[in-house]
């Protein structure tokens, strides 16, 4: 009865019933037009020490009025707790099978919303208190750090909101239990995501390698290695064919590497070798090398690839990085170039057999014994799984990956698809047992990603109804003064810190371990999609681990 005349009470505080709503952050809320009917002013969340809270705060503010928005902890204000949701476009829907529905002209039935939307998406940190309403509705989000909630027990976080026409007030319930999270340094989750340093220098206008640039280097990591990012790219250009002769640039290495390493990051993935040509011809069966643009057997570029590792092995070794370091070839190599593939790697593994080879594939047969470290598409995974169990008793590991490939119904990171499936490539590499997830967009912006979601296929090979989906260039955004985060990005965190949550279970109960993960996955294209459900089973994993 007390809750009954409580929730009654927030409601008359909130003036007319719908104008002030905390919205569990992984739900998809829009600026437009939002279902309001599962919506309150109260929510709860169950987090562990270490852990991040957050929930999102919808508003209905008529449009042009100012208003303010305060957080409070038994009556003590909290500081730097908010940030302001940015709306991006959804220009056309993922496609059934890949890219966008433009590809085959298919309709895709597995989207939270046809296209074209608008969707809450960027996290940008608030550094004032007014704010003026711009859409039908607004949205903010309250994250309260592991500092400030580092006491188990419960949290009560107090909202208020105040315009001319809303006078709300909300609450965020944390419960924080006895569980300590595993630090990334600590984490057993693989996971990257390709970075474009290009890409920072012209969004925040920079010189590379200047002091400003190393400074905004380390924004940068912090924000991934918030995100549960624990593996970067090496840039390309740091080594270099100079006047005949192969070398690396040494102290600029070193900076680059430490930066990342001072974040908790362990694994540094050496660029590309090979390509597949200025004109990127699938079918070719001959790689080139990059650097000189030498095919491999034509214009002996065996050669170049000799002189290449071995400057590379004197920096690993000099360096103590044996164990930090991964090198890929040539990037989703096919059965056209997998003999030219193998031949190359046969080559590698002769200069530096310590060397660990990982690569984003798309063959298979063809590159057995040429992969340390396999990364197939998740369909590929799921669709030829005793094919990677057998690489996998060769000592070989397996992690998954996904870009513009696949749509449909399978995990994913584009915009149109439930936040729920960035979480669950957690929950899929422990029912898989499988060692984590690459991507390539991190922040590879082809257009300005605030205003344009769905780009053309840059590949100067691309048909012209080729697009990649909604987002899938970008997890993250340029800021004013940094990197911000995004609702998918942070999905996608908590699906990581899940996965280690998990190995904990498996470690206490093992017998429980793959009951709970049943519970919300059962394969990539078979998942629970109820928020409901996640949440309780979340609490229910926490529970177990005790």
């Amino acid at each position: 009865m007390k809750s009954v005349v409580l929730f009654f009470l927030l409601l008359v505080a909130n003036g007319s019933f719908a104008q002030l709503w905390l919205v569990d952050p992984l739900q998809a809320i829009y600026p437009d037009v939002n279902d309001l009917s599962h919506f309150r002013p109260k929510l709860k969340q169950d987090v562990v020490i270490g852990g991040l809270a957050d929930v999102h705060l919808l508003l209905k503010i008529p449009i042009g009025e100012t208003f303010t928005v305060t957080a409070s902890k038994n009556g003590e204000a909290l500081e730097g707790v908010w940030s302001e949701l940015i709306d991006v476009p959804v220009e056309q829907n993922t496609g059934i099978d890949s890219r966008t529905e433009q590809y085959l002209n298919k309709t895709n039935p597995f989207v939270i919303r046809r296209a074209p939307f608008q969707i809450f998406e960027v996290i940008s940190p608030l550094s004032h208190r007014v704010l003026t309403s711009k859409s039908t509705f607004s949205a903010l989000r309250l994250a309260l750090p592991p500092s400030m909630i580092s006491e188990k027990g419960i949290h009560k976080i107090d909202i208020q909101v105040r315009s001319k026409s809303v006078q709300g007030t909300a609450r965020f319930k944390i419960k924080v239990h006895p569980v300590v999270l595993p630090t990334l340094a600590d984490s057993q989750f693989f996971y990257t995501n390709w970075f474009n340093l290009n890409q920072m220098e012209k969004q925040h206008d920079l010189i590379r390698w200047s002091e400003p640039w190393f400074t905004m280097l380390r924004k940068y990591a912090k924000l991934m290695a918030h995100g549960r990012q624990n593996s970067i790219t090496i840039p390309h250009e740091l080594l270099k064919y100079d006047h005949g002769n192969f070398v690396i640039e040494d102290a600029k290495m070193k900076r680059y590497i430490h930066i990342f390493k001072s974040e908790g990051f362990k694994y540094f993935e050496a660029p590309h070798l090979m390509y597949r040509g200025d004109n990127d011809d699938w079918s070719d069966p001959e790689l080139k090398v990059i650097l000189t643009k030498k095919g491999y057997y034509s214009e002996n570029g065996k050669n170049d690839i000799e002189a290449i590792i071995s400057v590379i092995y004197d920096f690993v070794k000099s360096n103590h990085l044996e164990k930090n370091w991964l090198q890929h070839i040539a990037d989703e190599p096919t059965s056209n170039n997998a003999a030219c593939y193998k031949d190359v790697a046969e080559q590698i593994k002769s200069l530096f057999p310590e060397v660990r080879i990982m690569e984003a594939t798309n063959d298979r047969d063809g590159l057995v014994g040429a992969i340390d470290i396999w990364c197939p598409l998740i369909n590929d995974f799921q669709d030829n799984e005793s094919f990677f169990r057998e690489r996998e008793k060769q000592n070989e590991k397996v992690l998954v990956y996904t870009c513009l490939i696949p749509g449909g119904q399978w995990l994913n990171r584009t915009l149109d698809m439930e936040r729920l499936r960035q979480v669950y490539f957690g929950w899929g590499a422990a029912f898989y047992n499988t060692g984590g997830y690459l991507h390539w967009g991190l922040n590879q912006y082809q257009s300005d990603p605030f205003t344009q979601s769905v780009v053309h296929h840059p590949s100067p090979a691309a048909t012209a109804n080729n697009f990649l989906p909604a987002g899938d260039t970008h997890i993250i955004y340029p800021g004013t003064n940094g990197p911000l985060s995004s609702i998918r990005f942070e999905a996608h965190r908590m699906g990581c810190e899940d996965y280690d949550l998990l190995q904990l279970l498996k470690q206490k109960q093992s017998h429980n371990y793959d009951k709970i993960i049943k519970k919300l996955f059962k394969s990539y294209t078979d998942y629970n999609l109820s928020i409901a459900d996640y949440r309780r089973t979340k609490k229910k994993l926490i529970n177990s681990i005790k």
